[in-house]
């Protein structure tokens, strides 16, 4: 992992933390995503003192806020070249029903909705790596029933467990059906299960629902973080998983999760109220920091949108199929040429 650049959200504690320090100490520099910047930067701190590579660096964010990830995007398009590996760790239970700045159940915009957006926002830097790789951290717990869109944000019915199977059977079939969308290209997308662990999840409960994370990480299968952060520093790191997409690890190996997550036509339509949601869907352009290397040129006759490209120059990352990242246009910028992916 020597002179990697490897971004983790959810950073300051935890599994998170383990996985960074894990990593810290094979090479690898870490970008720290953290909510509370002091403990972000007692996170940063700990993680220098075990680097074998570059100084850790800490950035931080809310990733239940949208405007917060859009935000963070657009500095690290600033001050890094690429991202080697994106880790989505952040993640939460929630014992109430509540609903995050953007109006979003909060389970369902902290566990799914922020690695939705905040990965396509960074695909550019993680194209600008010899070969990207994203990893979501998923969870056994994601078996749902199929008729899941229904109730995606607890509207009929809440339950703290509930929700957070859908969030978890979300980003699941997220990272399938990204992995598809990204057929033929350098950048991988894989979740993974570190199993049952003792983190720090559950431990601000009050009341009643205190009693299920206490009750639960008294058990003896429950391990310590050191154990859960082996198999996202195995697919994050491993040689042997270039070019590997699209798989759900358990144990560091591939394993098969619920029948429901590799269901194309749901995926289909989680992307779609997934993308609704986080303004992806009705976004024309984002920004990004350059014409990326993947980009093929083609004829500006095969491009279909009505409002054309820009000086009459498109590019195509990706297939044809419907809902695809499949162009990207040049726009004017003040100081450098910026590329726009759609």
């Amino acid at each position: 992992m020597d002179g990697k650049i490897v971004l983790i959200t959810g950073a300051n504690s935890g599994l998170g933390l383990e996985t960074a320090r894990q990593l810290a100490a094979q090479g690898a520099q870490i970008i720290l995503v953290c909510r509370d910047p002091v403990r972000g930067a007692t996170a940063q701190q700990e993680i220098a003192g075990v680097s074998t590579g570059n100084a850790p660096m800490l950035r931080v964010a809310d990733v239940s806020s949208q405007a917060s990830l859009r935000a963070l995007a657009q500095d690290l398009e600033q001050c890094v070249p690429r991202i080697d590996v994106l880790i989505n760790n952040a993640g939460g239970m929630f014992p109430d029903r509540n609903l995050t700045v953007d109006g979003i159940e909060r389970t369902l915009a902290t566990n799914h909705l922020a690695p939705f957006l905040l990965t396509q926002l960074l695909l550019p830097l993680l194209h600008a790596a010899p070969g990207g790789r994203v990893v979501n951290i998923a969870s056994a717990l994601h078996g749902v029933r199929a008729d899941v869109l229904d109730n995606l944000q607890g509207e009929v019915k809440y339950g703290f467990m509930g929700a957070y199977r859908v969030s978890k059977f979300a980003l699941i079939s997220f990272t399938y059906e990204l992995a598809r969308r990204l057929t033929g290209m350098h950048v991988t997308v894989n979740c993974v299960e570190p199993g049952p662990t003792k983190t720090g999840f559950g431990d601000g409960w009050t009341g009643l629902p205190r009693l299920f994370p206490l009750i639960m990480k008294r058990l003896p299968l429950f391990r310590p973080v050191s154990v859960g952060a082996r198999t996202p520093v195995h697919v994050a790191s491993s040689p042997q998983l270039a070019g590997v997409t699209g798989q759900y690890f358990l144990n560091c190996k591939p394993a098969r999760s619920k029948p429901i997550t590799y269901d194309r036509n749901i995926a289909a339509r989680l992307w779609a109220v997934s993308a609704q949601l986080t303004g992806l869907g009705s976004e024309r352009q984002q920004p990004v920091s350059m014409a990326p290397s993947f980009a093929r040129r083609v004829a500006p006759s095969q491009f279909g949108d009505s409002g054309g490209p820009i000086s009459g120059k498109v590019w195509r990352i990706g297939h044809a199929e419907v809902g695809n990242l499949d162009t990207i246009h040049p726009a004017p910028c003040a100081s450098k040429r910026l590329w726009t992916v759609q």
